[in-house]
């Protein structure tokens, strides 16, 4: 590895570092205001072409396999949820739909980064979906944690 504080001091190191975070901020904060500034039929497009490449990772995780059934599930479900949402900004578009759109696919990709459940060594499984409801296999420790989440198809 090259040592950079050999050539460069700490201080500008750290400055120049400080600099480039605090540009990718910046960068992100004008991404969103550029998004909101194209004209709806264009943020629908990026709405569409983010939900499936959201739903691409979800089909890949599942073929790679090494999930639990509760993980499946809730794979499912957040597919589910994620199309309702987008067909629902679709069809009545406004920013707070669009927003929805945004955290369905959100929660999308948490639910394709979960864990193998064999590398855990025993320990619980952390959940995609936050207070979702569990498992039809599995037996629901509070009846009214399944109503907390809303179900996708109802």
């Amino acid at each position: 590895m090259i040592n950079f504080t050999r050539y460069v001091s700490r201080g500008l190191l750290v400055l120049a570092t400080t600099g480039f975070l605090a540009a990718c901020h910046g960068e992100a904060t004008t991404t969103r205001q550029a998004i909101a500034s194209l004209p709806p039929a264009a943020q629908d497009y990026l709405l569409i072409s983010s939900y499936f490449m959201a739903e691409g990772g979800l089909v890949s995780r599942l073929q790679d396999g090494g999930l639990s059934g509760q993980q499946v599930y809730d794979m499912a479900l957040s597919l589910k949820y994620g199309k309702r949402m987008l067909m629902a900004a679709l069809v009545k578009p406004s920013h707070r739909a669009r927003h929805n759109v945004e955290l369905a696919v959100a929660l999308m990709v948490a639910c394709t980064d979960q864990p193998d459940p064999t590398t855990l060594g025993g320990r619980a499984l952390q959940r995609c979906i936050p207070e979702g409801p569990v498992a039809p296999t599995a037996s629901p420790s509070d009846p009214q944690q399944q109503a907390a989440t809303p179900t996708a198809g109802k």
